[in-house]
């Protein structure tokens, strides 16, 4: 299965909440439950930090700018980073995936079958609702 990737425009998009067109579902559930999981969600909250640097703007001297600069870093890391699971779901969710399916993949595959993984799930929840 290949899984298409969004354009940096949509992504950045994603990086900041918002949800991505129904045609990226399969590799929103494939960045939420890959290996480098941890890593792609520290590259979004970096994207949503870079915000930060425009208190060099602020007047005043260069190491209270600085400093507020690295405390805002800090502050939001540790919270980004606490609550890493939660924001995982929770995007997971908005993408009409069922809670907890990406911490399932994860537990459940070894790193080279987690795509195949992926894409069972995938084909199982596309699968029209028989009731």
């Amino acid at each position: 299965m290949s899984l298409k990737r969004p354009s940096p425009l949509l992504w950045l998009r994603y990086a900041v909440g918002g949800t991505l067109p129904d045609e990226y579902r399969h590799w929103v559930l494939w960045d939420l439950s890959s290996r480098t999981w941890v890593l792609r969600h520290f590259t979004r909250v970096m994207v949503l930090f870079l915000p930060l640097w425009l208190l060099l703007l602020v007047p005043g001297p260069l190491s209270l700018r600085l400093s507020m600069i690295g405390l805002g870093y800090i502050t939001g890391l540790y919270f980004s980073l606490s609550f890493m699971e939660d924001a995982a779901e929770r995007r997971l969710i908005k993408h009409g995936y069922p809670a907890g399916l990406n911490r399932r993949i994860r537990e459940e595959a070894a790193a080279h079958d987690r795509a195949e993984i992926v894409a069972m799930y995938a084909a199982y929840l596309d699968e029209p609702r028989r009731e």
